[in-house]
């Protein structure tokens, strides 16, 4: 049997570099997954609320990609 809350993804946004990025994410027995082009980064949410930790793990995931960037940059 599939968890409904499984099923429902939701939009997360994130104010990172003075860009707005907005994504899914979904909950699942105490866990955030956020879902950011090819990467999924999850973590349990304990006493925060699922979309705060959304929030922080879309945050962690755009600095990635922006400091990847970067020295992709940086390298040429």
């Amino acid at each position: 049997m599939i968890d409904a809350e499984y099923e429902t993804m939701r939009a997360v946004h994130a104010h990172v570099g003075g860009v707005m990025r907005e994504r899914k994410f979904r909950v699942m027995g105490g866990s955030v997954i956020v879902y950011f082009e090819d990467n999924i980064k999850y973590a349990l949410y304990g006493l925060d609320r699922p979309e705060t930790v959304a929030r922080w793990l879309l945050s962690d995931l755009c600095r990635r990609q922006d400091l990847a960037k970067r020295k992709r940059r940086a390298s040429r």
